[in-house]
């Protein structure tokens, strides 16, 4: 896999996020079993190749949706994110005093430095 088929697949399929998932799903199906759908797999060295080889061959591609409805689900997924993120960092919160820091209330430690002989 090379610069220029990447460069190739981002092109054939709109953009490095949409390659991203893509490939993601297509990796998933074929680790999971699902039998390539290009000549020769073989020569391929794993499946990130032959998804790879799958959407420069243009065997495989996204389920095209309307704009409007990407930018909803972008929108929806960093939110989902963000809540993630309230929700650890309210937990981490709740934590007692010393959790956060490694557990030992706050002592601190030289490693640093040789013993004394």
């Amino acid at each position: 896999m090379d610069l220029k088929s990447i460069e190739a697949a981002k092109r054939r399929v709109g953009g490095p996020f949409r390659l991203s998932v893509l490939l993601q799903k297509r990796i998933i199906e074929l680790v999971r079993g699902a039998p390539p759908v290009i000549d020769h797999p073989e020569r391929e060295r794993g499946p990130i190749q032959v998804a790879l080889r799958e959407i420069l061959d243009g065997k495989i591609s996204l389920e095209m949706i309307p704009a409007d409805s990407f930018d909803q689900l972008v929108e929806q997924a960093r939110q989902e994110k963000e809540a993630r993120a309230a929700a650890r960092d309210a937990e981490m919160g709740s934590l007692p005093p010393g959790a956060q820091s490694g557990g030992f209330g706050g002592a601190s430690f030289d490693l640093g430095s040789e013993p004394k002989r």
